[in-house]
């Protein structure tokens, strides 16, 4: 009678999981690491993982192997991050490059700006530093121009009251 030899390649395909919480408590540090070695950013990799389980949550029942779907979903995830991440560092490295022709902003004016509320702020933004015009900032917040003008109103409004004040 000889030695069986074990195959040379065995299957590891686990038990479905009961539950997606369950999926969750069984994957999620495992899958927090790998993130985290594509990525060496604490942020991204805890993103990218939450984005990779909100994947999988949504198609849980129909899956035939959660894990792998978990993990294509976040290498696909990883890729898009690096490429953006990729494209934000060689604008920023021509930003660095490119002798500024703005003045630098009075800080106080600054800090009013980002105190205003959302729209209003992106409205301000859009129109006086990008130079976009108000049917583009229409179509950006999905208003229409006349509810573009009235947000430019009030936040140059706010502008002038609190930049005013600290002139004096």
């Amino acid at each position: 009678m000889g030695v069986e030899r074990a195959p040379d390649r065995v299957a590891t395909r686990s038990p479905a999981p009961a539950s997606f919480a369950e999926f969750y408590r069984t994957e999620y540090t495992r899958t927090l690491h790998f993130a985290w070695l594509l990525t060496h950013s604490a942020a991204a990799s805890e993103d990218l993982t939450q984005e990779a389980f909100t994947a999988v949550f949504r198609r849980f029942d129909e899956l035939d192997s959660q894990v792998a779907y978990l993990r294509r979903v976040l290498v696909n995830l990883s890729s898009s991050w690096r490429r953006n991440e990729f494209s934000l560092r060689r604008r920023m490295l021509r930003l660095r490059e490119e002798p500024s022709e703005t003045p630098v902003p009075d800080p106080h004016l600054v800090s009013a700006v980002q105190r205003l509320p959302h729209r209003q702020r992106v409205v301000i933004v859009a129109r006086y530093w990008a130079d976009w015009s108000e049917a583009e900032i229409a179509s950006a917040l999905g208003c229409r121009p006349g509810t573009v003008k009235s947000l430019a109103s009030r936040a140059l409004g706010q502008l002038r009251q609190e930049v005013g004040h600290h002139d004096r």
